[in-house]
């Protein structure tokens, strides 16, 4: 009876150490998503996502007290209004590639929880067209 009851202990804390071992070394993969995929694939509108593409030129707003942005992300083909909450990074400029980490909103607009900037290459020539600097401050 002790033998079997010891046993029995042995194989379950075997499968809980390897089921903590294998979920603990193993990060999940990262996937970024353009404003076309999150369109065209109303499943992936549920989840917390990772939105990539380039700021809109001319569509981004920023509340007086600067703390809320709104700005558009397209891929060229489709664009996703994106509201974003916190502190904006300094390098964030019409133009440039951006990630975006959040949700579709309940109104359709992708709220951000995190703003990554991608900056541009330090080799881009000069005679290549640049952004605006700076988001509008909106008069909302």
């Amino acid at each position: 009876m002790k033998v079997k009851l010891i046993v029995g202990l042995i194989i379950v804390l075997g499968a809980v150490g390897l089921f903590f071992l294998s979920s603990a070394g193993g990060s999940k993969p990262v996937y970024y998503y353009s404003p076309s995929q999150i369109i065209t694939e109303p499943a992936l509108q549920h989840n917390r996502l990772r939105l990539e593409g380039i700021i809109k030129p001319g569509a981004t707003k920023m509340s007086r007290d600067k703390m809320d942005l709104y700005f558009t992300v397209s891929d060229k083909k489709h664009g996703i209004r994106v509201h974003y909450h916190g502190a904006i990074p300094d390098a964030f400029q019409d133009g440039l590639q951006v990630v975006v980490d959040g949700r579709m909103g309940p109104k359709g607009i992708f709220e951000g929880k995190e703003l990554i900037v991608k900056c541009p290459s330090k080799y881009q020539s000069e005679s290549a067209p640049r952004g605006q600097k700076g988001p509008v401050e909106s008069k909302e």
